[in-house]
This record gives C-alpha cells, structure tokens and sequence, in this order.
C-alpha cells in the first residue's frame, strides 16, 4: 500500500498484486486542469484520463497534466495489460462554444506534456511506450474529425538527474526527436 499527502494510489494487502487502482487522473475539477501527487503507482490495465483543448496552450491551462513529485513507479505493469491512456476533447454542443482541440490540424506538430515526475522505476529492458497505450476514441479536432492515435506517440522525456517528463506529441516530430536527440528522448 502507498500512502501519500494528497491521494492513496497502489494496491491493499487484502488485494492480490494484479489487483490495482485504476481511477487515477481524469476528467477535471471545476476546471483545474493540474493533478497532483506525491508519489504514483500504476498497475496493469490502469487508465489515465487526459481532456485536451487547445493545440498551443500549456500544461494545465489548455489540457490536462498530472505532476508526481516524487517516483511514478509503472515497474508493475507489464506489456500486455498496458496503462490506458485515454484522450479526449471538447464535446460537441459544449457551453464554451469550441468543439474538438481547438488549433489541431492533421498535419500540424504537436506536443503536450502530460505527464511529469521526479523519479521514474521501470523493469528493466522497458521502455514507457511499451506499458501505456493511447486510446483516441474521444478526441476530435477543430473540425469534428476523428483524431486517430496513429497519428500520436508517447515519448519519455529526460530531465536534470532523475525528473522528466511524459509528452504526447505528433508522430512525426517524435520520431525527428528519437532520432536526433537519443540521449534525451525516449519511447
């Protein structure tokens, strides 16, 4: 079990290890879009809710951001039950007006830090993208077109000693990252 000073995530002795909390993150709270935590433990088949709304604004403003101060530990997931990361939008006939992520356009470069840390612990030969999968279902642009999670990509994004962050970023800017910045980026 892990207790923390803002939230209890991880599992009880009276649960078996394969047996995790899974509500962590998610839609926001009269409009705070900043979720923060102490410390994360995420197990298999987990789901992370993230709302986006604005291609060009910043973490916690314009689209959902969880921040662990301490350690994100994903050491119990494993690649078949990954993390779900589910994305979503503004709902059309929605009282703001917008519909879908306002300045979002199929051939644009995105990227959106969704996830910061302190400290990350994965098993080891593992890399983030291999434990979290996007789930796109729910997320359209300005236009009201279905965004697929093709055209995204997770990448593990290393800070100073041992923070970094999580960043959803278009496909084709994250693979211009893993390939000129390998000692930054990661999958």
């Amino acid at each position: 079990m892990i207790i923390t000073g803002d939230t209890y995530v991880g599992r009880t002795a009276a649960r078996t290890s394969s047996e995790w909390y899974t509500a962590l993150g998610g839609a926001s709270l009269e409009d705070r879009r900043c979720h923060s935590y102490l410390a994360c433990v995420l197990g298999n088949d987990s789901v992370l809710h993230f709302e986006l709304l604005e291609a060009d604004g910043h973490p916690g403003a314009a689209y959902d951001v969880i921040e662990v101060r301490q350690c994100l530990d994903l050491s119990a997931v494993s690649r078949e039950a990954k993390v779900r990361i589910c994305l979503r939008s503004r709902p059309f006939g929605n009282s703001q007006g917008g519909v879908g992520v306002l300045g979002f356009y199929p051939f644009g470069e995105y990227r959106f830090t969704i996830i910061r840390y302190g400290a990350l612990r994965l098993r080891s030969g593992v890399n983030v993208a291999d434990l979290m999968a996007l789930d796109c279902a729910q997320l359209f642009d300005a236009r009201g077109v279905s965004i697929a999670s093709s055209l995204l990509m997770l990448l593990n994004v290393r800070g100073h000693g041992t923070s970094g962050s999580i960043q959803l970023v278009s496909r084709s800017l994250g693979e211009r990252l893993l390939r000129f910045y390998p000692s930054i980026y990661s999958s």
